[in-house]
């Protein structure tokens, strides 16, 4: 039987507590789920984990949110909280769940494996809201049953020196299709993933989700997005405190989110033109040659093809194709 290890940063979110619910209650197999949760929260404001039915299975660390240095900080904390369990599901803090949720990423990991060693299946999820703003009203917004995948946003190519911004792209397939971007708000992998390419604590936020994707593809995973993901995001920000609004906040930090911030994008030219190693650097199974003639963004030139932004002859790939496998 395989586990699942759901990683989860949150930042003063009060749809948390309804996101570990939700997933135990929709899940086929609620046994199997682990829950790796770093919540960045004052006192006031955080979980008290042991008055959840299904408290051993959560492994709960809380900040103090003047103690944090972003998202990737946060989930890379949460990472460390993995302990060998075989499939790993990351997701934000305000995230609702289909039927069965578990055993359809599951299922479709194991069919994509049969072809690739190491398969990523990530999209932007479908969406919910607050009804009324209160989080607890939240209504489900279902879209076409396409393939949403995900392209290099044409509005932030570059635009600060190596930062790609990404959107979502409807297909007209019905079927799973390569990609070559991740979203950090919907990823499920194998386990491993979390010693093989560890979240860079470093960065802040900006440049997040495509240097991660450069690092996993070249680390030998292959990125796919499936049709009807069965996961709900909230993209709205109107009823929580983000970090970069968190007022109080910065007058506790000794640094500004924004200083935070500039000195990430300084790091990450470092990490997409491979001059970055060890850990937090691209893998060796790919290189980053590779991934530019696979999918059109070339990091060293910061110049981005066409088809990265229509996705055209990608998407069309067969993904049963002769792959990379690792060392």
């Amino acid at each position: 039987m395989n586990s699942i290890f759901i990683s989860i940063a949150g930042y003063r979110d009060p749809l948390l507590k309804k996101t570990l619910e939700d997933a135990m209650a929709q899940a086929r197999h609620p046994d199997r789920l682990v829950f790796g949760v770093v919540d960045q929260s004052y006192d006031r404001e955080f979980i008290n984990i042991d008055q959840l039915a299904f408290n051993k299975q959560v492994r709960y660390l809380r900040i103090d949110p003047h103690m944090t240095r972003g998202c990737c900080f946060a989930r890379n904390l949460s990472q460390s909280l993995w302990a060998g369990e075989q499939l790993y599901f990351q997701c934000d803090s305000h995230t609702l769940f289909d039927k069965d949720w578990d055993a359809i990423f599951e299922a479709e990991f194991f069919r994509l494996q049969a072809w690739h060693e190491l398969p990523v299946i990530t999209a932007y999820p479908r969406a919910f809201k607050c009804v009324d703003n209160k989080t607890d009203r939240l209504e489900k917004i279902n879209i076409e049953n396409h393939a949403m995948t995900l392209v290099a946003d044409e509005k932030f190519l570059f635009k600060e020196d190596y930062y790609l911004g990404t959107v979502c792209k409807l297909t007209k397939h019905t079927d799973t299709v390569s990609g070559y971007m991740i979203s950090a708000n919907c990823l499920f992998t194998a386990g491993q993933v979390c010693e093989d390419v560890p979240y860079d604590p470093y960065l802040f936020f900006h440049g997040e989700e495509h240097s991660l994707a450069l690092r996993l593809w070249t680390s030998g995973y292959s990125i796919f997005h499936m049709p009807m993901t069965p996961v709900y995001h909230h993209y709205g920000r109107d009823y929580r405190t983000t970090m970069w609004g968190d007022a109080f906040l910065e007058t506790q930090r000794n640094e500004a989110w924004w200083q935070s911030d500039k000195r990430s994008k300084s790091r990450l030219k470092y990490i997409v033109t491979g001059q970055r190693g060890g850990q937090y650097g691209v893998g060796s199974v790919r290189t980053i040659n590779d991934y530019t003639r696979y999918c059109g963004i070339n990091y060293y030139i910061r110049e981005v093809e066409p088809r990265a932004l229509t996705g055209e002859g990608i998407f069309d790939r067969d993904w049963r194709a002769p792959q990379h496998r690792r060392p």
